[in-house]
């Protein structure tokens, strides 16, 4: 399953809130974030923000996909890694809706 962060990168890439902010398929991320094969970003790890996900958003906040082995299928060249979208956190929701039921 890929997984949906919101990213602020300081000397190294935090994940906001601590955890991901979507799971689902590859493919129900790939239209509504605009991920494309040439926005990959890092194959690097997050390191976890021991602060709830804030209310407001700064302006420097990225949006990643992380792309898992099991999101790999033959004939995708999507690869393992993070892959940045050009929305902001706050556009992110609201493209893809409640998060409510979309993870854990």
């Amino acid at each position: 399953m890929a997984k949906v962060w919101f990213v602020r990168p300081h000397n190294r890439l935090i994940a906001l809130g601590g955890r991901l902010v979507y799971e689902g398929s590859l493919d129900s991320f790939l239209w509504p974030l605009d991920i494309g094969l040439h926005r990959f970003y890092t194959e690097g790890g997050l390191f976890p923000d021991t602060e709830p996900l804030p209310q407001e958003f700064a302006r420097e906040d990225l949006v990643l996909v992380e792309v898992t082995p099991a999101d790999v299928s033959p004939g995708t060249n999507y690869r393992v890694g993070f892959y940045s979208s050009p929305y902001s956190p706050k556009a992110a929701l609201a493209r893809l809706g409640p998060r409510e039921g979309r993870n854990e």
